[in-house]
């Protein structure tokens, strides 16, 4: 008899890294479900109801996932926020809706799995930052202060769960990689990424889903670790 297939969580997973990220777990036999924050036509049979970061209810989503499954070995919070502008521009209640859906939305979701991830035997939490959390960037504020919070909350509940509970804890930072987030970006700008970039380009939403399956599945003795996928960006 074959081992049990592992079952997954992916938050934000209908388009770009997170999308990228549930077919890299699918292919590997994982069962996957994914929110999205407006319904889909498309694998209407792997997404999960629509879910918002900030005013969603993470419970429940928590509990429709395990009835779906039957439980939850990894759980990857990939969903954020994004909202640009130098801080005197950028309107307080703009700046405060940034940090409190990455950090406050994250929170509720990563509390309300940890049941399922201390059941599981083997759970695996992945939060999704950002090398912006690591080297701030001019005009990202908020967004900065935000991921650069998730790192710590990260590191202290991997802390809280490791040693009762085996449940690891990790944080992935992508650089800058061309999905729709980046497609605003004009030609001078993304110039000067890639001319600070080590490799000398944008990266791809594979290449960060293949770092992010190696962490939340395969990389089974680390845990608060912060791994940097920016093609040396942050170099």
């Amino acid at each position: 008899m074959g081992a049990a297939r592992r079952r997954a969580l992916v938050t934000g997973g209908a388009r770009g890294i997170g999308r990228a990220i549930v077919a890299a777990l699918s292919d590997r036999g994982v069962d996957v479900v994914f929110t999205s924050r407006q319904p889909l036509k498309e694998q209407p049979e792997m997404a999960a109801e629509p879910y918002d970061l900030l005013d969603g209810d993470a419970e429940e989503l928590i509990d429709r996932c395990v009835r779906r499954l039957g439980g939850l070995d990894t759980v990857i919070l990939n969903a954020g926020e994004w909202a640009g502008g130098r801080i005197e521009k950028l309107p307080p209640q703009d700046w405060w809706r940034v940090v409190e859906t990455n950090l406050r939305g994250n929170h509720l979701l990563a509390r309300a799995a940890l049941p399922a991830l201390r059941a599981s035997g083997a759970g695996s939490l992945l939060l999704v930052s950002s090398v912006i959390g690591q080297a701030g960037f001019p005009g990202d504020t908020a967004y900065a202060s935000a991921k650069s919070a998730m790192t710590g909350f990260a590191r202290a509940l991997a802390k809280e769960n490791g040693r009762e509970s085996g449940v690891r804890v990790n944080v992935l930072a992508p650089g800058f990689v061309d999905t729709d987030m980046t497609t605003g970006l004009g030609e001078r700008a993304r110039q000067r990424i890639v001319d600070r970039t080590v490799l000398g380009r944008f990266g791809t939403a594979e290449e960060i889903a293949k770092a992010a399956v190696f962490l939340a599945e395969d990389a089974t003795f680390c845990t608060g670790a912060v791994l940097t996928v920016d093609g040396g960006w942050t170099l």
